[in-house]
């Protein structure tokens, strides 16, 4: 091969690999996602500085102290897990039943503010009114907390890309634009979302998984196992409870591959078994992942373990005791469906914010702001939502829907027993508690929608292809 033609081939490469040969459609598709997805992403942003305060946001900023423990004063024991629990109680609590990703934002962001560890607020104390926390320093300084709520955002806003981009790989793309948007413009997700608290983490982390297993069923490369390990050790890291997602896409992808397996012969079964070998190998790394970005259990992970378990049954116990915790399976199937279709926003747990006017009023301005999302509510709002989500839910089932039987697998076990599990583990209405299960809600919602309106268009095209050919 002479230097010419070489030189030839390398510049067809590198102009193919920049996107220069991909075929005009497909430029423009990915144009559109582009815009579309900004238009979303920018509707996010905008109503983050003025959304309600939620006592929760001082708690959190406050955990962004720990930044300043580990990498300004480089005081790894201040942050250890202590089992005799002699010092700093307090935070020590927070920081073991509280997901990491998102203190370790706001410290930075308090430190490149300029401000020191002991200029960040104090942590809400829910057993004083809001003037009590308020005068006692409770209150994040407003550009912090400014700032703060804008990453929690941008989070949300990523969590919508990638449920875009699982829906566009695994179903379609009409269906993506649709649930990206019923995401985007959903009050409860936004409201929590946006606010400077984990929600904005722990869903982007949830997200990330789904992506990450469904580009492995797409095509089974070991770095794409590696992935798949990462997002999960991030999520659990974002919030804890992230771990039952990873363990459904885990399950979907293993109990899929071991059916295979056991079906098939000769090379094809030793190629299911070495892909049941990587999942091994994906949660192999997704636990040093996990590890490495929560220090406090460096030293003694087994026992944190078991302290964070304990401490976070506790504190729904408490939760459930102290605002009222559902006392039948008839209440939590109805606190599952008014929260998950029929509610909009939730802006407060604890009754006694509603008498505070400071709150009173940003939720007014709030809502006239055109900031806090479209979705439907009310009575036949929530019928409507709920009828989509089982119709959607059933198309993909049947033999009419497009889904590959891989992906179709994936996103039913993960929307049933996300379900299943929040139901379950959630012992008090409250909302935030239940916005894991609205992403495949949504999801199911656009596929209905889209069927729908396919099955109309082709009625109509059909009458009207019928009435030409009578007047011919």
């Amino acid at each position: 091969m002479n230097v010419r033609n070489l030189s030839s081939k390398s510049n067809s490469l590198r102009e193919e690999i920049a996107g220069w040969n991909m075929p005009r459609p497909i430029r423009l598709s990915l144009w559109i996602d582009g815009i579309w997805f900004t238009l979303l992403a920018a509707y996010i942003l905008a109503g983050a500085a003025i959304v309600p305060f939620h006592g929760d946001e001082s708690t959190q900023i406050f955990m962004g102290r720990d930044f300043y423990y580990l990498f300004r004063e480089g005081d790894l024991a201040k942050v250890l897990y202590d089992s005799a629990w002699t010092s700093g109680q307090d935070e020590q609590h927070l920081r073991l039943i509280n997901g990491t990703v998102t203190k370790t934002i706001h410290g930075f962001l308090a430190a490149r503010a300029g401000m020191s560890r002991d200029e960040i607020n104090g942590h809400w104390d829910w057993a004083l009114d809001y003037a009590a926390n308020r005068d006692m320093g409770k209150l994040p300084e407003a550009q912090l907390l400014r700032s703060a709520r804008l990453a929690s955002a941008a989070q949300l806003a990523l969590a919508g890309a990638a449920l875009f981009a699982l829906v566009r790989m695994t179903i379609g793309g009409p269906e993506a634009a649709v649930a990206s948007a019923l995401f985007a413009l959903h009050p409860a997700l936004l409201l929590n979302g946006r606010r400077a608290m984990m929600e904005g983490s722990h869903l982007l982390g949830m997200m990330l998984v789904l992506l990450a297993g469904a580009w492995l069923l797409r095509e089974r490369r070991w770095w794409k196992f590696a992935l798949l390990g990462v997002a999960s050790g991030f999520a659990v890291a974002a919030k804890h409870p992230n771990v039952f997602v990873a363990a459904l896409v885990f399950l979907a992808c293993g109990s899929l591959w071991l059916y295979q397996a056991a079906r098939a012969k000769g090379q094809a079964r030793q190629r299911e078994m070495r892909s049941l070998f990587g999942l091994l190998l994906a949660g192999a790394i997704a636990l040093p992942v996990f590890y490495l970005l929560n220090p406090a259990w460096w030293q003694a992970p087994l026992e944190s373990a078991a302290e964070v378990l304990r401490l976070r049954v506790d504190l729904l116990e408490e939760q459930a005791a102290l605002y009222g915790g559902y006392d039948s399976w008839a209440a939590r199937i109805e606190g599952f469906l008014e929260y998950a279709f029929f509610s909009q926003s939730q802006y407060y747990e604890v009754a006694e914010w509603a008498g505070y006017t400071e709150i009173s009023r940003q939720i007014s301005s709030y809502e006239a702001s055109g900031w806090s999302g479209f979705a439907l509510g009310g009575s036949v709002g929530g019928l409507l939502g709920l009828a989509l989500t089982v119709f959607g839910a059933a198309h993909m089932l049947s033999r009419r829907s497009k889904v590959r039987g891989e992906y179709r697998w994936l996103l039913l076990l993960w929307g049933g027993g996300i379900a299943l599990i929040t139901l379950l583990v959630t012992p008090l209405p409250w909302q935030r508690y239940y916005l894991p299960a609205l992403p495949f809600a949504q999801l199911a919602a656009a596929c209905a929608l889209v069927h729908l309106i396919r099955l109309l268009w082709n009625r109509v095209e059909s009458r009207a292809h019928h009435e030409r050919s009578q007047s011919d």
